[in-house]
């Protein structure tokens, strides 16, 4: 049983060597649950391939208007980790995300809302575990972002990107946002992966469009390989937005 502490973030690296890491993954996950009894925990498993970076946030959400009565505890459980018990916790945190923590923290009745970052060490299916301290009930979301700050050579640097492109001299490599490769294309070429289409614009550079689960989709336009600028638009029934911009 851990006490009270009012900000503890614990990472479990020791005897991990990232070698040649890279993210490719870029990815929100959102989930909802109502704490019930003090005894009560909930476990949700995203997979992670190792290099990614992740930011999870656990809110405590309205029961009435202006009543957060939930102090949230989060803690993350590395594969292979029995998530039955906080003391086996790789990441760990309580009340890091309040309004003294973060401009945009969410403070608790008496407590705050806790946030988790870290880098994954391996690739596997990773456990969150949400909760409240000791005898706190109440409803939560929690939000967990993978991709975060990307700085490993992609061209689309944007968070929400649903496939991921590299530069390998003339061509451009493609992957899922799992890091999953789905094929590579010359400057110039054409292709489909699954939902995503590629293929040469009529100034001579390079597009990609891929749908978003929401109906929208995504349209990425670059200069092509190995060094350019981009646009990166949302489109939303048939109508592009520019929403990022710069350069690779």
């Amino acid at each position: 049983m851990f006490r009270k502490r009012s900000f503890i973030l614990l990472i479990v690296l020791a005897g991990i060597i990232l070698i040649g890491a890279v993210s490719v993954s870029a990815a929100d996950y959102s989930f909802s649950g109502n704490i019930l009894s003090g005894a009560q925990y909930d476990l949700y498993t995203v997979n992670l391939i190792a290099g990614e970076r992740v930011v999870a946030t656990l809110v405590c959400d309205e029961l009435a208007p202006g009543d957060r009565p939930l102090d949230p505890v989060l803690s993350a459980y590395f594969p292979g980790i029995d998530p039955s018990n906080t003391i086996n916790a790789s990441a760990y945190n309580d009340d890091g995300f309040g309004l003294d923590d973060d401009p945009n923290g969410v403070d608790c009745n008496a407590f705050d809302s806790s946030r988790l970052q870290f880098t994954a060490p391996v690739t596997g299916a990773y456990t969150f575990r949400a909760e409240g301290f000791g005898s706190a009930t109440g409803p939560y979301s929690l939000v967990i972002r993978t991709g975060v700050g990307f700085s490993d050579g992609r061209i689309n640097p944007q968070d929400d990107a649903p496939i991921v492109l590299y530069c390998d001299g003339s061509a451009t490599v493609f992957y899922s946002v799992t890091g999953v490769p789905l094929g590579t294309v010359e400057n110039g070429g054409s292709a489909t992966f699954g939902s995503a289409t590629v293929g040469p614009t009529a100034d001579g550079r390079m597009y990609v469009n891929a749908a978003f689960s929401d109906g929208k989709s995504y349209l990425f336009v670059w200069s092509g390989c190995a060094h350019g600028s981009f646009e990166a638009y949302n489109v939303n029934g048939g109508v592009p937005t520019l929403y990022s911009s710069g350069s690779y």
